[in-house]
């Protein structure tokens, strides 16, 4: 009897467990996608540098977004100076999904980012997918009119770029598990601690690489659909 009453709450524990982890993101729904196939894909975004932003014919598969690299804009605070924000929608909780490739030369720091929370160029968050770690690199920051402050603990190792390779990202930012987690080729590669409760516009880019984003997706419980100017 104690056997079968150990079995059944052990049982129930397991289904709690798996319900838990299989209902995260049920409530979620698509709010935005793209696949970058057509040129006026990028009037979706606003850009720090649009010249530096094009439709290019190759991506996973078909068309992508690509970006040149570094142009004229620089952070006010010492931020990403590449930047394409996803107009009119603002988030919360979210998870956003894209292919990547490093599309320039191999840089000492190959990166890219993803942001979030954005207010304006001096207020936003962002999580930098890097290929070196320390104190400034590879983490989550803030960006609060000051330089980035970093969220997470130092880590250990970097991933690693490869040049022309199309790599997976996804970023899940829940307020309620206070979570930011970010995926590399679904590798858990940053887990970070999020006590903000802040909403805002979200976008990608890097510090200084050359890339090409496709297959865009964003998916959230809800969303407010606003319009402003970032750049």
């Amino acid at each position: 009897m104690k056997i079968a009453s150990l079995t059944f709450l052990f049982a129930l524990c397991l289904s709690t467990v798996v319900k838990a982890q299989s209902t995260d993101f049920k409530d979620y729904k698509v709010v935005y996608s793209q696949g970058f196939n057509k040129d006026k894909s990028t009037d979706d975004f606003e850009f720090s540098d649009a010249s530096k932003w094009l439709i290019s014919k190759n991506g996973k598969p078909g068309r992508s977004l690509k970006c040149l690299g570094a142009g004229d804009y620089t952070s006010a605070h010492a931020g990403p100076s590449i930047v394409a924000v996803l107009k009119n929608i603002e988030l919360k909780d979210f998870v956003i999904e894209m292919d990547v490739v490093q599309n320039g030369k191999d840089f000492n720091l190959l990166d890219f980012c993803i942001f979030f929370d954005i207010v304006d160029t001096s207020q936003y968050c962002y999580a930098q997918i890097a290929g070196k770690a320390d104190k400034d690199s590879h983490n989550v920051f803030m960006v609060n009119n000051d330089k980035p402050k970093r969220l997470g603990k130092v880590n250990g190792d970097g991933v690693i770029w490869r040049i022309k390779d199309w790599h997976q990202l996804r970023i899940e930012r829940s307020t309620f598990t206070k979570t930011i987690k970010v995926y590399f080729d679904e590798e858990l590669v940053l887990d970070v601690p999020d006590e903000s409760n802040n909403k805002g516009l979200i976008g990608f880019g890097s510090t200084n690489s050359a890339i090409k984003i496709d297959n865009l997706k964003v998916s959230a419980p809800a969303y407010e659909t606003i319009s402003k100017t970032i750049f």
